[in-house]
């Protein structure tokens, strides 16, 4: 893996996670089509960018994250922060909602071996990215909720947080399934791309420390370190900036654009898988 395959591994991972489209689904297109290198040995860059990405989304989301860690600060006694009137420190009520919504990635841990492997099947990745073009047209499609996070419920965050677990087959998008979820449970769109954001940071952050771990495993080459971070480093940028490339896309233009984006990379995948 080259300097200049590593920035480019990593602009894809980060732009294409935080549109909905599945970072680590190019990811495995590219390396296949293109020959990007990205084996084994590299287990150590995949870990880097998805600290990179989750670094992008806790700047991205800072103030949303601060008036979380206040909010519960306040509910627990560490502060004398009040509650808002009218409402019961909601912030803090949404990172407890997060955790729940984070739990179901525990049920995937025993089968991780087994959703990795479909990473070098390309022509299987491109199958879900037509599943996942599928799963952003209906979201485009539904009708617009009316519910806030704020009253969201116990139930409703496990089943988002299903929905992101079986995100972790390579050409879903988490973002998109999480999304559509939420709407599809009521909430307003704006409310589900926030919690489906901020959902993602402790996702990619138990990601990160388990691709670590297999690359301690492995085997770690200090001599690709600058690589790794080269690409990283394309990661966090891209990946901060993106996020309100797809706030703004999604707010003018909806999800449509994405979802045929989606099916074609689908198509174009499966084909080019067959030729080379």
């Amino acid at each position: 893996m080259s300097v200049s395959n590593s920035i480019v591994a990593g602009i894809i991972y980060a732009l294409t996670e935080m549109l909905g489209l599945s970072g680590t689904g190019h990811l495995a297109v590219v390396n296949t089509l293109f020959d990007l290198h990205m084996t084994e040995l590299h287990l150590l860059f995949k870990a880097f960018t998805e600290l990179a990405a989750m670094i992008a989304l806790v700047l991205a989301y800072r103030r949303d994250i601060a008036e979380m860690i206040r909010d519960t600060a306040g509910l627990t006694g560490f502060s004398k922060r009040q509650a808002r009137k009218g409402e019961r420190y909601p912030e803090a009520r949404l990172l407890f909602m997060l955790v729940m919504a984070t739990l179901p990635l525990l049920m995937m841990l025993p089968f991780r071996r087994n959703y990795l492997s479909l990473w070098s099947s390309t022509s299987f990745v491109g199958v879900m990215f037509i599943l996942n073009g599928a799963v952003l047209y209906i979201a485009e499609r539904m009708v617009q909720g009316k519910k806030g996070l704020g009253r969201m419920q116990i139930p409703d965050a496990l089943l988002i947080g299903i929905c992101q677990a079986v995100a972790v087959i390579p050409g879903i998008s988490r973002l998109a399934v999480t999304v559509t979820c939420g709407e599809a449970l009521g909430f307003q769109k704006n409310y589900c791309i926030r919690f489906g954001m901020l959902l993602a940071i402790p996702a990619l952050f138990g990601s990160f420390i388990l691709s670590l771990a297999d690359a301690a495993v492995a085997g770690i080459d200090t001599a690709y370190m600058t690589v790794y971070l080269a690409g990283a480093g394309a990661a966090l940028v891209t990946g901060f900036f993106s996020v309100f490339v797809f706030r703004r896309l999604v707010r003018r233009r909806g999800f449509g654009g994405l979802a045929y984006y989606s099916w074609v990379i689908g198509v174009l995948s499966i084909i080019l898988t067959l030729i080379f």
